[in-house]
């Protein structure tokens, strides 16, 4: 509408937009070097509209860490529970899918990097334990291979966040060390 208002989006829609720009914003610069007011020229809102979804900058970074979480557990937790075979496989695989969505990984480290604040510290460690107590529980898994997952899982993570499975197709170390491991 040329000199006219946009027309006017739901507050779910602009809690998802938000949500998306927040990813792209903190998962690069994190709690403390993202910036409320991007977010807000991202979605091309006033920066106090922002606050009125949003309380504080660092409910904002909890929803993204939250909703991180939630595609993590639907994309690969919860499709390796019900695997009749080999759950570590499928979510070995999953995990895959995720660590091309480099911005997934970044937030994820972000997150623990923010673990100074007793909040963000607390809801990691309850994720943190969710996601290693659902792998330990799983048949003919355990505590050890479920360590083991995670442990691989979070060196990947790091790959991931250093941009490693674009390098293989030119670096030869970067290639053999995605491809190494069990």
């Amino acid at each position: 509408m040329p000199g006219g208002r946009r027309p006017r989006v739901s507050i779910e829609r602009r809690r998802e937009q938000i949500l998306a720009a927040a990813l792209k914003e903190f998962s690069h610069k994190g709690l403390h070097g993202g910036s409320t007011v991007n977010i807000a020229k991202a979605v091309e809102i006033s920066h106090p509209n922002l606050f009125r979804v949003f309380s504080t900058k660092k409910e904002l970074f909890i929803a993204v860490l939250e909703q991180t979480f939630e595609t993590i557990a639907q994309e690969m937790l919860v499709p390796g529970e019900a695997a009749e075979r080999d759950p570590l496989q499928t979510m070995a695989d999953a995990w895959g899918s995720l660590m091309e969505r480099r911005e997934l990984m970044l937030i994820l480290l972000q997150g623990y990097a923010a673990c100074e604040d007793p909040d963000i510290r607390d809801l990691m460690h309850r994720w943190t334990q969710d996601v290693f107590e659902r792998l330990e529980v799983l048949p003919e898994v355990g505590t050890d291979p479920a360590h083991d997952f995670f442990a691989a899982g979070m060196l990947y993570m790091v790959a991931a966040s250093m941009d490693l499975p674009a390098r293989a197709e030119h670096d030869e170390w970067a290639k053999r060390f995605l491809d190494s491991g069990s």
